[in-house]
């Protein structure tokens, strides 16, 4: 009997170990958000899509409904001031060379505060 207990408790904790490890990815946070840092991503982006604005230095995030294409083309300006809802600071949107490479068509959005430090991204949400 005693046997039989251990037995049942042994594998209904291994039952619930196992649901549980893969219910989540190993971030824990759900599927991976799809990064908006290129010309071609923002050109993706149409009236049904929600991005998600990560702000690094307050720790939160805030969600974009789009409106339209030009809505989209506007957030992602070069030289486009975004405010952060919770710090209440302005970063400014800036297109640049990815580091090491010179030239080319491969430009990379960046969010950045005044020092010119990464403080932001941009995501999509659906």
């Amino acid at each position: 009997m005693k046997t039989l207990k251990s037995l049942t408790l042994t594998a209904s904790l291994c039952a619930l170990f196992m649901s549980s490890a893969m219910a989540l990815p190993a971030w824990k946070g759900g599927p991976a958000l799809e990064i908006i840092d290129k010309k071609s991503d923002v050109e993706k982006l149409g009236p049904k899509s929600q991005l998600v604005l990560v702000c690094k230095a307050s720790d939160t995030i805030t969600i974009i409904d789009v409106k339209d294409e030009k809505h989209a083309k506007q957030l992602c300006a070069e030289g486009a001031m975004i405010e952060c809802k919770d710090c209440h600071k302005h970063y400014k949107v800036v297109w640049k060379n990815p580091t090491g490479k010179s030239g080319g068509p491969e430009l990379k959005m960046d969010i950045v505060n005044a020092k010119g430090e990464s403080c932001m991204f941009l995501a999509k949400l659906k």
